[in-house]
């Protein structure tokens, strides 16, 4: 019952070749347009335009409810991104200069989860492509970037466990609709949503079975934000699949969340970044993926810089 609203970036040799494969960017967490304007940095622009490069079709949008899409953001959850995402690969596969059999969907942050779930219900999708993105159960994730938050300040162990306690209340209640009438207004406010339930809620290890296209896992060796170990817990639940399909773990070393070169990896940190660009390693590294023949279902990639 809405629209949303698109670029479509298109390769400088379309017009001399019949089809080309395609690309859909799934964004991730807040009101984000079409580019991913992060910190600065528009990631997905950049990205697109890499990817276009190399040859690729792509679309990227305004996530549903901001910029120039419709649809309202009050009641959306993690499954409505997913009916967004098919919504573009069937539309992708509607345009003349794709070719409708390689259809992929690359998914950055809480991007990558929706990606997911649209793959495990879309047979069009061809090969999903997740970067930065969580291994664990969305309760898990929120508590272990708090702690990570906690670390970084250097917050005193009496004040820490305190800390830690009433997080875990805060994300217990989120998660299960008991117990917020006790959380502060301004606090249920925050988390008593569709949307952040649905994220508290994502498993991985419950929808991977489901997926049943090939699968890339790119990450910044520096990310902080979502660290390296999700990458590889991603990659053995891919890898534990029936009639697992192939999935490949690249980790790119100096880059952090957002893809980009950094010193520390830290959240912290991204404010001294802007202006900064996506490491050409990321769209090179998906691309040759993807044009290559399917690797070993149980083999990984760690990628060093020459």
């Amino acid at each position: 019952g809405f629209s949303l609203a698109a670029t479509l970036t298109t390769p400088p040799q379309t017009a001399a070749r019949l089809r080309s494969p395609a690309v859909v960017l799934v964004p991730g967490t807040g009101p984000l347009e079409r580019d991913s304007v992060i910190a600065g940095i528009p990631l997905f622009a950049q990205l697109a335009g890499d990817l276009a490069a190399r040859g690729f079709v792509v679309v990227r949008y305004d996530k549903r409810g901001v910029g120039q899409s419709g649809g309202r953001v009050e009641t959306v959850t993690l499954q409505d991104y997913a009916d967004d995402v098919v919504a573009a690969v069937r539309w992708l596969e509607k345009r003349p200069e794709v070719d409708k059999r390689r259809i992929a969907v690359a998914g950055h942050g809480e991007g990558a989860s929706v990606a997911l779930l649209a793959a495990a219900r879309e047979k069009k999708i061809s090969a999903v492509v997740l970067t930065g993105a969580t291994g664990t159960r969305g309760t898990e994730a929120v508590l272990e970037q708090q702690q990570n938050s906690l670390d970084l300040l250097k917050t005193p162990e009496s004040e820490r466990a305190a800390k830690i306690e009433l997080q875990q209340k805060i994300v217990e209640a989120a998660a299960s609709g008991n117990g917020l009438d006790a959380l502060p207004a301004e606090i249920r406010a925050r988390v008593d949503t569709p949307w952040y339930r649905s994220l508290l809620l994502f498993d991985p290890e419950q929808i991977l079975p489901k997926v049943r296209q090939p699968l890339l896992i790119v990450h910044g060796e520096l990310d902080k934000q979502v660290p390296p170990h999700h990458a590889r817990r991603l990659e053995t639940l891919a890898a534990a699949r029936k009639k697992a399909a192939p999935v490949k773990v690249a980790l790119l070393p100096g880059l952090n969340h957002l893809l980009v070169p950094a010193k520390t990896g830290e959240t912290a940190e991204y404010t001294s970044l802007a202006g900064s660009r996506v490491s050409p390693d990321v769209a090179s590294t998906i691309a040759d993926w993807l044009a290559s023949p399917a690797p070993d279902a149980r083999t990984s990639q760690k990628q060093r810089q020459p």
